[in-house]
């Protein structure tokens, strides 16, 4: 009976985790264009963020570009200073102080970060929270949401590019 228990506990887990993923969804008719396809594969600038008037801490920043480097360098995607402008637009930023966190740890709300990617003519929205995290594998932190985003970013230039995604 505890074994069963246990897988159960497992497969949720995994089912759960499997829903966090790092890859948007871009709907087709942002999808852009062929010579878009084309340039991104030629090259990418060093993505932008417009934070929109929304406050976002140096940190969760260098979280994201961190992240995006990283899983860019992995894809093959060249940074190239006269390449395709990428363009991450913050909209909303949740992110609690290291006090708060502490103090109420998950009774306090999840944290997130979203926004809306444009590389070219294409665009595509990027969010992550940390709400799904709490119950199978203990609580998220905004530094490994901002990490989550930075890769979705990059995964989704790369499939805007067609450039396949190599796990």
């Amino acid at each position: 009976m505890a074994l069963k228990s246990l897988a159960s506990a497992v497969a949720l887990s995994l089912f759960l985790s499997g829903c966090l993923t790092t890859v948007p969804d871009i709907p087709s008719s942002s999808a852009g264009s062929v010579q878009t396809r084309q340039r991104i594969v030629d090259g990418i600038q060093s993505p932008t963020i417009d934070s929109n008037g929304v406050l976002l801490t140096p940190w969760v920043r260098s979280a994201m570009m961190s992240a995006f480097a990283m899983r860019a360098a992995h894809l093959g995607l060249r940074i190239d200073p006269n390449g395709v402008p990428v363009r991450i637009r913050i909209t909303s930023v949740r992110s609690k102080s290291d006090a708060a966190r502490i103090a109420f740890n998950f009774l306090d709300g999840a944290e997130w970060v979203s926004g809306t990617v444009t590389v070219g003519d294409a665009s595509f929205d990027v969010q992550e929270d940390t709400w799904l995290h709490w119950m199978p594998t203990g609580y998220r932190s905004i530094q490994e949401v901002a990490d989550a985003v930075g890769r979705q970013v990059a995964n989704g230039v790369a499939l805007v590019g067609g450039m396949p995604l190599n796990d």
